[in-house]
C-alpha cells in the first residue's frame, strides 16, 4: 500500500529545489577560461628538397674535411668535428692517426656523385634526415712515405652509404653514423 503523503512530500520538494535552482541559473552562458596551447614547434624544413639539400651541403663539408685531413697526413682531424657526432669524431681521429702512423698522405678530392632522401622525421623542433649518398672516389688516393699507392689496386672507384643526420637547423644538422650501403641504386654513373 502507497503512503501518500510520502509521494506528495517529495514532488513538492523536487519541484521547490527546480524553482530555487532556476533562479540560480546565470541569463548568461558560462565559459570556461581559454586553454594555453602549446605552441606548435615551426618545422626545421618546409619540404624533403630542403631537408635533402641541407644534409647534402653538410656531408660535402664534412668529405672536403676529412680529404684535407687526409691531405695534411692525418694533422688537423679537429675540422671534422663540427660535421659529426662525439663517436664520429672519435673514429674520425683514429682514422686520422692512421695515416699518421702511416706517415702517409692523401691526394685527391672525394666528389658526391648523388644523393637521395630516404626518410625526414621532425619531433620537438629537432628533424632526423636520413639521405643515401654516393662517393665518387676514382681521384684519390693514399700515398706512402716511399710515394706509393697504399690503396689496393681492386679498390672501386664508387662507394654508396646511408648517412643519418640530426639537427634543430639546417645549419645544425651533425652526421649520426655512416655506413656503407649495400642496396645499390644510388651511384649514377
Amino acid at each position: 500500500m502507497r503512503i501518500p503523503g510520502r509521494t506528495i512530500l517529495t514532488a513538492c520538494t523536487v519541484a521547490l529545489a527546480a524553482g530555487f535552482l532556476a533562479g540560480c541559473t546565470p541569463s548568461h552562458p558560462i565559459t570556461e577560461p581559454a586553454k594555453t596551447l602549446k605552441p606548435t614547434p615551426t618545422p626545421v624544413f618546409t619540404s624533403d628538397a630542403d631537408a635533402l639539400a641541407a644534409a647534402t651541403k653538410i656531408y660535402k663539408k664534412f668529405e672536403a674535411a676529412v680529404d684535407a685531413i687526409g691531405h695534411d697526413g692525418g694533422e688537423g682531424a679537429e675540422r671534422v668535428k663540427p660535421y659529426v657526432s662525439d663517436a664520429g669524431y672519435r673514429f674520425e681521429v683514429a682514422e686520422a692517426e692512421k695515416f699518421k702512423k702511416e706517415r702517409a698522405h692523401g691526394t685527391g678530392d672525394t666528389v658526391l656523385n648523388n644523393s637521395v632522401l630516404q626518410s625526414r622525421v621532425e619531433r620537438n623542433g629537432v628533424a632526423t634526415v636520413t639521405i643515401y649518398v654516393c662517393e665518387d672516389i676514382s681521384a684519390v688516393d693514399r700515398i706512402g712515405p716511399d710515394g706509393k699507392s697504399l690503396i689496393s689496386a681492386d679498390r672501386g672507384d664508387y662507394n654508396d652509404y646511408e648517412v643519418v643526420l640530426k639537427g634543430d637547423s639546417a645549419n645544425s644538422l651533425v652526421i649520426q653514423s655512416n655506413k656503407y650501403w649495400s642496396g645499390g641504386g644510388i651511384c649514377k654513373l
